[in-house]
């Protein structure tokens, strides 16, 4: 006899969860061959959510060592290839690689991602994809492996940002209508002297979306940044380094561990950040958030390119850079939830991402006019 019971809003639907978060039966690896840091015990409560509405989680996905790292490179387990190009092995973008890779491969439909200074949005914008930074403290991170609890969130990277809304109410336990559109939005971009550097094809993508916006009968308004990108990406840096080295010294100390050599050295880096400073960090960044919302209080939504730069060859990499969170850290600094859209290709046919971000709490609207906006 056939039994029947509720049907959930994922009923069915398989979703790919970034090795991170514990399922019952299985600890997270945490992209490492050494992580040690969690027990087993039960599924993260936001992963329960999915399968409680009847989401299959059907693996694990790759990611960078501890979550420390925008290209995507993972020299202990392997660098995912990003399936825009079949031909060269292309930066994936981090640290949700995996999670990325597999539904621009059409494992998956949608996967889970975490974002600490933009590792759900850069690997969506190399990959073409929808990436979603809820505001922080709306997911659940019991069960997830820590990177920063400054900034980890949670959040969906999709191919569609009705599906992101979706998994967002979901993963949030909270109803996520479509906010009635007001319009004329007032929207701020940084000059773009602030912008630069970027490659001249995404800049160009970017400027284009600006003018389709304004077409559209929103207001975009230039504004200068209270510090600049640089600062916010160093600021978001220290107290995730700090953070870091705390969780994990043990393993980076030892010389014996199988440790991605530049994980290794993004983490030690922490060593040097003492409690004073570490708290100086922290002062540092409430008066950055409470400069911003002061100077800018009266914009609904900010834009910016996703990322400075498209998915180049992994052979290019100089991993002792951090290019690509030069736009994404500013959200996770000042406390903004945040998404990164497909926007156009770039001259050699690489996807190219437009990031739009917004005031804590304001997921709804964020989302509502992202999907309002139809791959503007």
């Amino acid at each position: 006899m056939k039994q029947s019971g509720p049907v959930g809003p994922l009923h069915g639907v398989p979703i790919a969860v970034k090795d991170l978060a514990r399922i019952r039966g299985r600890v997270p690896g945490f992209g490492s061959k050494c992580y040690r840091g969690m027990a087993d015990g039960p599924t993260a409560p936001a992963i329960q959510r999915l399968i409680d509405v009847g989401a299959i989680i059907i693996g694990m996905t790759n990611m960078v060592e501890f979550a420390l790292g925008g290209w995507g490179t993972n020299y202990a387990v392997g660098t995912p290839w990003n399936p825009i190009d079949r031909n060269v092995h292309r930066v994936p973008g981090g640290s949700s690689s995996g999670s990325a890779v597999a539904v621009a491969a059409g494992l998956a439909p949608a996967a889970i991602g975490s974002d600490t200074g933009g590792s759900i949005r850069i690997p969506a914008s190399l990959c073409g994809l929808v990436g979603f930074k809820p505001s922080f403290g709306l997911i659940p991170l019991e069960g997830v492996a820590a990177l920063s609890p400054t900034f980890d969130t949670l959040g969906p990277i999709t191919r569609t940002v009705g599906d992101a809304r979706l998994l967002f109410s979901v993963l949030s336990n909270q109803s996520v209508g479509i906010p009635a559109n007001s319009r004329p939005l007032r929207i701020g971009v940084p000059v773009f002297e602030q912008l630069q550097p970027c490659d001249p094809d995404i800049l160009q993508a970017f400027s284009r979306s600006l003018e389709a916006l304004r077409a559209r009968g929103h207001i975009v308004e230039t504004f200068v940044l209270p510090k600049e990108l640089t600062e916010y990406q160093a600021l978001n840096g220290r107290i995730v380094s700090y953070d870091a080295y705390r969780h994990h010294k043990l393993v980076v100390e030892d010389a014996n561990t199988p440790l991605d050599p530049y994980v290794r050295q993004r983490v030690l880096s922490g060593r040097a950040i003492d409690d004073a400073a570490y708290e100086a960090a922290q002062e540092a960044l409430k008066k950055a958030i409470a400069e911003f919302r002061q100077k800018l209080g009266h914009f609904g939504m900010f834009a910016t390119p996703s990322t400075p730069l498209p998915a180049i060859p992994l052979s290019e990499v100089d991993d002792k850079a951090i290019p690509m969170s030069f736009y994404t850290r500013l959200g996770n600094c000042l406390d903004l939830c945040g998404i990164s859209l497909p926007n156009g290709t770039t001259s050699a046919g690489l996807p190219s991402a437009l990031q739009l971000m917004s005031w804590p709490g304001q997921d709804a609207l964020l989302l509502a006019f992202a999907e309002d906006l139809n791959g503007v």
